[in-house]
């Protein structure tokens, strides 16, 4: 997931003439990495335990060790993109404080944990973090971005689908996810309506995308890992495969 995100940025801000781009895409494989990392280890102590937050509590030195060096190079990334606009140093405080309370209870409450909440979140702070941030930042911010953003929040909902469907016997009724309020074969048939929506919001400001192989074939990979998808699904096809697929849409990027 932190190399996907790392790949998307860097790439789309290539792609948008970013100088140092690959300062932000580093910003952003760090960042999501620390997050991630500190987010599993918060939500290890859940009573509910799956096979993956077993194996954090098995390692946990090794992980706090590992989210803090990591939140230092974030911060090391954020020293050398150098000088900071104040709109984006607040859509950054945002990201930071939905991506606390999305596992830090306050007054006994969860932002994942509430109904239909769970994928919109990260969807927001993806889309925050990868396209708007460095947009911001470099004065490149125009309208063509936001429907980017749009586009990019759509695709990481239809990411994410599938990571919902394997959660399904983890996930409480109450999570209200869309597998859960859909069922699997519905819900793998949203995801695939918002790949294609995400590729109507890409081609419509992006055209030259239409001749690139590098991003149809990564889309192509991600619409069969989409459908391929069934509850019995590990890590390896999830974490694996379709965050693989992620990384290479943001290859792709390079090549247009």
């Amino acid at each position: 997931m932190a190399i996907s995100a790392g790949l998307l940025t860097a790439g789309y801000s290539y792609m948008n003439g970013i100088d140092h781009w690959y300062f932000y895409g580093l910003f952003a494989l760090f960042s999501t990495f620390s997050v991630y990392n500190g987010q599993r280890l918060i939500k290890s102590a859940h009573p509910t335990q799956t096979p993956w937050l077993v194996w954090v509590q098995r390692n946990e030195k090794s992980l706090y060790l590992v989210a803090f060096a990591s939140g230092l190079l974030t911060l090391s990334c954020l020293l050398l993109i150098g000088k900071l606009s104040l709109g984006s140093i607040l859509l950054l405080l945002v990201s930071g404080i939905v991506s606390l309370l999305y596992v830090i209870p306050v007054k006994g409450i969860i932002m994942r944990e509430i109904p239909y909440m769970k994928v919109y979140l990260i969807a927001f702070t993806w889309a925050a973090v990868l396209i708007l941030f460095p947009m911001l930042n470099e004065q490149k911010f125009e309208w063509n971005v936001l429907i980017q953003a749009a586009a990019h929040a759509l695709f990481i909902i239809s990411a994410t689908i599938p990571f919902d469907i394997r959660d399904l016997k983890f996930d409480r009724d109450t999570h209200k996810t869309i597998p859960q309020v859909v069922g699997i074969v519905w819900s793998k048939v949203v995801s695939a309506v918002l790949l294609v929506l995400f590729l109507a919001g890409t081609f419509w400001v992006t055209p030259a995308l239409l001749e690139n192989p590098f991003f149809l074939i990564a889309i192509v990979l991600q619409l069969l890992l989409i459908l391929f998808m069934n509850e019995n699904r590990g890590d390896i096809y999830c974490a694996g495969a379709i965050d693989g697929a992620i990384g290479l849409i943001g290859l792709s990027y390079f090549m247009s």
